[in-house]
């Protein structure tokens, strides 16, 4: 049957709900820190200014309080999507491949761990983008102040910084994206009895090394690939699994 390919319009979605998060969290820090380090670096020497640079970061910290909730949302939107997009495909292949809706005889997927799963890692690595943003400027502003760095210094570590937290948003949406697509088309090949699959490479020169070497070959879902897991698995990975059906 024809690959399953991780669908699109869910990863997009989803990468420009975490981009908007990266992009708000860097005009927040950029509005009530980046001033303040200006304000205050006369005052680097004395004591006053780091208690004043902490109760601004408690106040933004405060400000995404609601993250949890918001992070649920957005997970579970990405991950009914990314569902609803794979079940489509992988049954219409199937019925491509031999002349059959099983769609509508199989009535029990059995998903539901599949599911929950991901929504958690992904609420998780949500809720990780402000944790880890904020921890990193903390560091840089502490740290610089401490050590005597000017503002406009530690000002263009914190840029840096933002563009640190937009890439990794996407990596975030990219690859959650493809070992989704992975788990659904696995557990969806060995409910029809489906044991084996051919890997399928993107076929381009982004393509790594020991993905190439599997490319064409025959493994079994229920026997991972070393190194690599199945396809998809794998950071970033943009490989597919092609079902092979024995009738």
């Amino acid at each position: 049957m024809r690959p399953v390919k991780t669908p699109k319009s869910p990863e997009v979605r989803y990468r420009r709900q975490l981009s908007a998060l990266a992009a708000k969290l860097r005009n927040d820090v950029n509005t009530q820190i980046v001033p303040l380090l200006r304000q205050l670096q006369p005052e680097y020497v004395n004591d006053a200014y780091a208690r004043t640079l902490e109760e601004a970061f408690n106040r933004l910290r405060r400000s995404y309080s609601d993250i949890n909730e918001n992070a649920q949302i957005v997970a579970n939107s990405f991950v009914t999507n990314s569902n609803q997009v794979n079940k489509q495909r992988f049954y219409s292949s199937m019925e491509e491949a031999v002349g059959v809706n099983l769609q509508s005889v199989l009535q029990n997927e059995g998903l539901e761990d599949v599911l929950v799963a991901t929504t958690r890692e992904n609420v998780s690595l949500i809720r990780s983008i402000p944790e880890e943003y904020f921890k990193n400027i903390e560091s840089i502003v502490f740290s610089g102040t401490t050590q005597g760095s000017t503002a406009g210094s530690m000002i263009k570590q914190i840029s840096k910084q933002g563009k640190v937290t937009n890439n990794r948003a996407k990596l975030i949406a990219r690859d959650q994206s493809s070992k989704l697509n992975s788990a659904l088309t696995q557990q969806r090949s060995q409910n029809l009895g489906v044991e084996e699959y051919i890997w399928r490479t993107a076929g381009d020169e982004r393509v790594r090394d020991s993905h190439r070497t599997k490319n064409g070959k025959v493994f079994r879902w229920d026997d991972p690939p070393k190194g690599t897991g199945h396809p998809g698995q794998d950071i970033q990975c943009r490989c597919v699994a092609q079902p092979i059906i024995k009738l």
